[in-house]
């Protein structure tokens, strides 16, 4: 078997043609034999039939004239192509054409009693080279059969023709099977064109030319679909290494910030002669510049295991408007030290699936990033509806808002509005990276809607695990929820 894709295709589609010609010949010899057949019985039949009428008239005029020799039996029976015998009711041979004169016609009893009830035809292969057809007809008197008309035909006419027939197929057959090999060899050659384009983008496509794409034929075909999936698979490989790229660039320069700080506050320290007091300064800057060190590798920790899928999520039905409760206890004191007030709004009951841990991240994230980024004597409001099948936990704020051509990046990784502010108030822009990522993972989404001047509101929405019921807030006395516009 070839090793070429191409030869072996061509291969396969000329011997199945091959086949299917080879199986149409035999069907049609098939057929061909079946007609001439046919036709060769009804043209005996006729003959069988003309005779036995015509010595049925004789018996029939012989019967009235008492004593006279019915005529039949002296007449010349024989016809061109043709043979013909006569034979009574005990198969005795009454008259027979001259060609039969050393060979009669066998009239055992099945011939005669088959034959007595109508036409029947039988092929005789003891008669000569060629095979013989006879058929045997009642000469009816009277309702009575007195004698049985047998009529034969060489079948060697017909022999000859099928002989030919076949000839001129068994001929045709290795023709067609060369043409359509090499047909096949074209055809399959221009068609697999597109997969030959294919493996040599593929062979010379390197990290430093991802770009590159296939020129993919319009026509709409599977191989126009594989030419359009590999162009696109090369665009997501192309983003996946920009993505890794900007990712360890963005990485080495967040943690080489505090690097930097903590190597000049110790060359600060051991330069110069500081007071107890600034010693310790120093080393409560170095802690901290660790200590946002560790939040920064624990989170690239955190993302490499994403990507790899190795982060298993737990599954349980668990009650959402307790998470938001426990959330809101958690960032309350925080946000009245930072002069920002943080309000319940309208909390209705809903079942959900995940994990509880990984959805509390994702609800603390969001409300403290609201009241980090919240300036003071401002507000956040939490809230958490059920519309449509979905339950909506939404975040807004009263801070300064975001323009509108950041929020397309807002969840990319190491993203930053401001890169400067972000960075002063902690940040390194991960938190709504992850957060978006265990949102998916539990099958939801985080919306965003922001105006600049107006706030933010940040909507996590998560599939019901049930249907569920509204139910009257869990505190008296809160605020209405912030809606930003």
């Amino acid at each position: 078997m070839p090793r070429s894709l191409r030869a072996r295709l061509a291969l396969w589609h000329a011997a199945l043609l091959a086949l299917t010609l080879a199986a149409l010949a035999g069907l049609t010899l098939l057929i061909l034999r079946g007609f001439l057949t046919s036709r060769a019985d009804a043209s005996l039949l006729e003959y069988a039939d003309q005779t036995a009428r015509g010595i049925a008239m004789e018996l029939y005029q012989a019967s009235l004239e008492p004593g006279t020799r019915p005529r039949f039996l002296n007449r010349d029976l024989q016809e061109w192509g043709r043979q013909i015998q006569v034979v009574d009711h005990l198969g005795n041979v009454v008259e027979k054409s001259a060609g039969l004169a050393d060979h009669p016609l066998p009239a055992d009893l099945n011939t005669r009693v088959e034959g007595r009830k109508g036409p029947y035809f039988e092929t005789r292969h003891d008669l000569g080279e060629h095979p013989v057809r006879v058929v045997t007809v009642p000469v009816v008197m009277g309702g009575d059969v007195p004698y049985l008309v047998q009529a034969a035909a060489s079948l060697e006419g017909i022999e000859e023709a099928l002989d030919r027939a076949g000839i001129t197929l068994a001929l045709l057959t290795p023709s067609v099977f060369v043409v359509a090999l090499l047909g096949g060899w074209l055809l399959v050659g221009r068609s697999l064109r597109t997969v030959d384009a294919i493996t040599r983008t593929a062979l010379e496509i390197e990290h430093t030319n991802l770009d590159r794409r296939i020129d993919a034929p319009a026509a709409g075909d599977e191989l126009s679909r594989l030419a359009s999936a590999f162009n696109e698979m090369i665009a997501r490989l192309d983003r996946s290494f920009r993505q890794v790229q900007q990712f360890s660039a963005n990485a080495s320069h967040e943690l080489k910030t505090p690097l930097t700080s903590i190597r000049g506050e110790a060359e600060v320290a051991l330069m110069s002669d500081l007071t107890p007091e600034e010693h310790r300064r120093v080393l409560r800057s170095i802690v901290d510049e660790v200590e946002r060190m560790s939040a920064i590798v624990e989170n690239l920790l955190l993302l490499a295991r994403a990507d790899a899928d190795q982060i298993q999520i737990r599954r349980e039905t668990l009650a959402l408007e307790e998470l938001v409760l426990s959330t809101y206890e958690q960032m309350e004191g925080i946000a009245r030290r930072k002069g920002v007030a943080l309000d319940m709004g309208s909390l209705e009951e809903a079942r959900v699936e995940g994990d509880p841990l990984w959805l509390g991240q994702v609800l603390l994230n969001l409300v403290a990033n609201a009241v980090k980024y919240t300036p003071e004597g401002g507000s956040v409001a939490i809230s958490l509806a059920v519309e449509g099948g979905e339950a909506r936990v939404a975040v807004a704020d009263t801070g300064p808002g975001i323009p509108a051509e950041h929020l397309p990046h807002l969840f990319d990784r190491f993203y930053r509005v401001d890169s400067g502010r972000s960075r002063d108030a902690g940040g390194v822009g991960l938190g709504l990276n992850i957060a978006k990522w265990a949102a998916e993972k539990h099958g939801g989404r985080i919306q965003v809607q922001s105006e600049v001047g107006r706030g933010s509101t940040f909507t996590l929405v998560l599939p019901l695990a049930e249907p569920l019921r509204s139910v009257p807030p869990p505190r008296s006395g809160l605020a209405a929820p912030f809606q930003s516009p």
